[in-house]
Order: structure tokens, then C-alpha cells, then sequence
């Protein structure tokens, strides 16, 4: 039995990775912020106890340490987590306008250090497990070298974060058999912006297979850094 973990599986790419998951034969340790968000429990009523739903809220330390105690009656490890929770904040405002700095902290205490909170939690767990894979969800924003945005700031800030913990938890598990790779999913139709964004060219599904292809069915590289990489496998620059 292979065991995964997939945060932010109250809707949108997490909840369709964690059912292209469940299709895969993993057991699936879904966690969810809201309680509200029931469509993870109908998955549930499908897959029986092939999916366990958690409560979490990566951006709080007890949130966190609850979470690793309820998973370790659940799973004898994980060989794949998938740190997927973020949140947007204000793309808009640009230099020279009046920024919210206390929303800039909390967007990068969610997508960056909420990220590393969940992986710590859990790397021995991973440690245990054969494939010892950590998938976090990063995004194009988070180059620096291909940074054209003159906005976003607590969102991009917090994925260039989100890869250099990346590269520091890949560069602890490298020399135990582990990696890292840090994924931008594609522009997704996902409600982060507060409504579907119609705009997007992916859907949640394809998204997600396209992911998982790459994480499960390809012959990855296992470098000195984590790779870096978009759903279909292409590399990203830092």
C-alpha cells in the first residue's frame, strides 16, 4: 500500500489530486481547513478507508502538531506529501500604494513557512516510506529570474520562500535517499481570488494527472537541488 498526504484538499487542485490519488490505489490522508467544505467528504462516502479526512490549518504551530498525531495512527509513513495549502492575498496593488504588510506576513506565513511547518511535522515519516517524496506546490511567481510582475507581492515573495525551503528541507533529505520538487500546477481554474477564476486554462483534474504523471510515472532525475519544475515536466529557472 502506498500512503500520501495532500494539504489544502477542501477544493480546487487539492481536491483533484487527492482523488487522481485515491484512483492511483494510495491511501489518502486528505487535509482540510474548512469544515464547511463538504466535497471532500463525498469523496469519502466513495473510497470508505482508503481516505481519512484531517483538520488543519498550516499556518498554525498546535493546528500542525495535532495533525502529526492523528496521522501517525493513521499511516506507517508517507511516501508522498503534497504541500498544496496557499492562499493569494492582494495582486493588485503595486509600489507606491497603501500596502497591507500585515496581510504580506500572513500570505507568507501560510504558503512558505506553513509549507515547512507541515514538513517538518511529517520528514520522518516520509523518512520511512520507499519513495520519500515531498511535492510542494510552488508557482511561476516564485522566479526570480522570470519575474515580470510589478505586483503580488505577498504571493510571490512567499513562493520564492516556499522554493528556497525547497531546496533547504531536499538538500537534509537528499543524503537519506529523499527529494524535493518544487511544482508550479499551471494556471488553474481555482477559487483562490475569492470566485472561479475563468481565466484559467486548466482545469483542477488535468492539473492534478499532470502532476502525478510527472511525480509517479516519469523517470525523474535526482539532483544536488530539487527540480524545479510545471505540470508537464518542463523546468522552471529559479
Amino acid at each position: 500500500m502506498m500512503y500520501a498526504l495532500v494539504t489544502g484538499s477542501d477544493h480546487g487542485l487539492g481536491l483533484a489530486l487527492v482523488k487522481e490519488l485515491l484512483e492511483r490505489n494510495f491511501f489518502v490522508a486528505a487535509c482540510r481547513l474548512n469544515t464547511k467544505e463538504t466535497l471532500v467528504d463525498a469523496l469519502k462516502e466513495l473510497y470508505g478507508n482508503k481516505l481519512e479526512i484531517v483538520d488543519l490549518d498550516i499556518s498554525d504551530y498546535h493546528s500542525v502538531k495535532v495533525m502529526k498525531d492523528r496521522v501517525d495512527t493513521l499511516v506507517p509513513h508517507i511516501d508522498l506529501l503534497i504541500n498544496n495549502a496557499a492562499i493569494l492575498g492582494d495582486i493588485e496593488k503595486v509600489l507606491g500604494e497603501e500596502l497591507d504588510y500585515d496581510e504580506i506576513l500572513h500570505v507568507i506565513n501560510v504558503n512558505a513557512v506553513g509549507t515547512l511547518r507541515v514538513t517538518n511535522a511529517l520528514a520522518p515519516l516520509v523518512l520511512k516510506s520507499g519513495l520519500k517524496t515531498i511535492v510542494n506546490i510552488s508557482s511561476e511567481a516564485g522566479s526570480i529570474q522570470d519575474c515580470a510582475r510589478e505586483g503580488w507581492f505577498g504571493y510571490c515573495m512567499s513562493k520564492a520562500a516556499n522554493n528556497m525551503q525547497s531546496a533547504l528541507v531536499h538538500n537534509n533529505l537528499r543524503k537519506k535517499g529523499g527529494r524535493v520538487i518544487a511544482m508550479h500546477p499551471g494556471h488553474v481554474a481555482t477559487f483562490m481570488r475569492g470566485h472561479l477564476d475563468t481565466t484559467a486554462q486548466l482545469s483542477p483534474t488535468e492539473s492534478a494527472k499532470g502532476i502525478l504523471n510527472v511525480v509517479l510515472d516519469t523517470v525523474l532525475p535526482t539532483e544536488e537541488r530539487p527540480l524545479y519544475l510545471n505540470y508537464l515536466g518542463e523546468r522552471l529557472p529559479w
